[in-house]
């Protein structure tokens, strides 16, 4: 099933499945289009569940609704297909299911039981609640990710947090707040520019690179672990404050920050 509608600009889709995939890639201007499939063709539970999925348009709506799967297809999957306008929307909810951006979207917000989540550009936002996933973004303006177990990695992103009962986060460059928080958790930033990193978690490590030229006001406490400052150390505060603050803690665990790889960065107060 496939349906193609003519539309004026950006659009907010929706998705809501049980199980299987969602893929969204930019469609041609002036044109929107999605497409519901069996994940595999030979598969009738899933051919019939996909048979019984709507497609509407409703004013800059659109909405894809794969009905509840019920016992008789439990075991059926689903692959939605999307093609969207440039600076569109997309929310997701499913019951387990990957979903991949490829192309970008304004903001994308998904609510899965179990699945990974893989955009290349959220401008806007990204926002994902789920039991399991593993998250991969490009370039995010801001991050939340929520999760009983998963992980984070994004090339460059504004303001985050991650949430998990275990968990890992690496991230590129950073611009702004970061907030790590778990059972047990692992934090990576490669290079940290202006803003907050706060990290709590009862085990886990935490690797900060700081970007050159950033000053940094630090402040970690590992009750079981090494802690560990690689940055050259100033007398006195800077006199328009730190331009990064770090807070780092953790039960059992090491701590450590250093210069990025690109540059010297200096730690004061």
């Amino acid at each position: 099933m496939r349906q193609e509608f003519t539309v004026d600009g950006r659009i907010e889709a929706g998705v809501k499945m049980g199980s299987g995939r969602v893929d969204a890639r930019p469609a041609e201007p002036g044109v929107a289009w999605a497409s519901v499939e069996p994940v595999d063709p030979g598969h009738e539970p899933s051919v019939q569940l996909a048979e019984r999925a709507s497609i509407t348009l409703v004013g800059d709506q659109l909405v894809v609704d794969v009905p509840d799967s019920g016992r008789l297809f439990r075991r059926a999957e689903i692959a939605v297909s999307l093609g969207l306008p440039a600076h569109s929307g997309l929310s997701v909810k499913a019951g387990a299911a990957d979903v991949t951006v490829q192309g970008g979207v304004e903001a994308l917000a998904v609510k899965i039981g179990a699945g990974d989540v893989d955009v290349d550009e959220a401008t806007s936002a990204l926002a994902v609640k789920a039991g399991q996933t593993d998250v991969r973004v490009g370039v995010a303006g801001n991050v939340a990710v929520s999760t009983g177990q998963g992980s984070l990695k994004g090339e460059r992103v504004g303001t985050t947090a991650f949430k998990a009962g275990q968990g890992s986060v690496e991230l590129g460059r950073t611009d702004g707040s970061i907030a790590v928080k778990g059972g047990s958790v692992e934090l990576e930033i490669r290079e940290a520019g202006p803003g907050d990193v706060a990290f709590q978690t009862g085990s886990g490590d935490a690797t900060i690179g700081v970007a050159a030229g950033t000053t940094v006001e630090i402040d970690m406490t590992s009750a079981s672990g090494d802690v560990r400052c690689d940055l050259p150390l100033e007398s006195s505060a800077p006199s328009g404050g730190a331009g990064l603050r770090l807070k780092l803690r953790t039960g059992s665990g090491d701590l450590s920050v250093s210069p990025a790889a690109a540059g010297v960065a200096s730690a004061g107060g």
